[in-house]
């Protein structure tokens, strides 16, 4: 598998995104990304942000780090999109996409939308006695009132409602999760479907464009970053998953060598 480094337009952080001194600051066109969250999944890492040792205020705190570290990062007309989802907490549900947003606008952030996920593949409720979760939420934020937006739908089944019937583009999506190599990776254990990568990467950026994943995870966010053409900045703590994302990547270098 070839080396991250080999990528043109990739690079790759081992580190925390509570600070990220190595980007220069405005130089990032949108941020996309699924944080850890709270007393969830476990990566592995002593120093990963939500493990179940830390309170649900101090998880905060922390993202709130990270939040600061986009905004400073973005152009005065990038936006940010982080994938996340309600959490269970000795009973009571945590409106996690919310605190996120209302932390990240007190960092200077503008709220534009909660987009609902739909997954009409999923299968497993919060709880035995809670009914099957079938979405998740995408916090779209930006930097400033007018900011870049591009009315791309992505290539999408026509089930999709927010494309249905020509209209404008929705704030419902529809994208299953598809099983795989990576989605049955035991390393790395939250993927996002490569269809509602492309279609953030390509609402919120132009070709050339430099895209930053601040958990960078199984290199989702690269994969379809590279492959329209953009840049990408990635940030993970975990260097075991360097594995996994040159597995992950390994197809855009072999079609780049079979057009060459």
């Amino acid at each position: 598998m070839p080396n991250l480094k080999s990528y043109t337009g990739l690079e790759v952080h081992w580190g925390s995104s509570e600070e990220m001194d190595a980007v220069e600051d405005n130089s990032v066109q949108s941020v996309i990304c699924s944080p850890p969250y709270w007393n969830l999944k476990d990566y592995g890492h002593d120093e990963q942000i939500g493990t179940s040792d830390e309170s649900y205020d101090r998880y905060h705190d922390r993202m709130q780090k990270v939040w600061s570290e986009c905004y400073d990062k973005l152009a005065d007309n990038g936006s940010m999109w982080i994938v996340v989802d309600t959490v269970m907490d000795k009973g009571d549900l945590q409106l996690l996409p919310y605190h996120i947003a209302e932390r990240a606008q007190e960092v200077g952030f503008i709220l534009q939308d909660l987009i609902t996920w739909y997954k009409p593949t999923a299968i497993a409720g919060m709880t035995e006695r809670n009914v099957v979760n079938k979405k998740e939420y995408i916090v779209y934020l930006s930097k400033n009132k007018k900011h870049k937006f591009r009315e791309e739908r992505g290539e999408n089944s026509s089930e999709d409602p927010a494309v249905e019937n020509n209209h404008r583009l929705g704030n419902l999506w529809r994208h299953p999760v598809k099983r795989g190599s990576i989605g049955t990776n035991v390393l790395h254990k939250a993927p996002y479907p490569i269809s509602l990568i492309n279609r953030l990467v390509q609402v919120s950026t132009n070709e050339g464009d430099v895209v930053l994943d601040p958990f960078f995870g199984s290199g989702t966010t690269a994969y379809s970053a590279l492959e329209l053409g953009r840049k990408c900045i990635g940030y993970e703590l975990n260097e075991e998953f360097e594995s996994v994302i040159r597995e992950r990547l390994t197809p855009i270098q072999q079609r780049s060598l079979a057009e060459f």
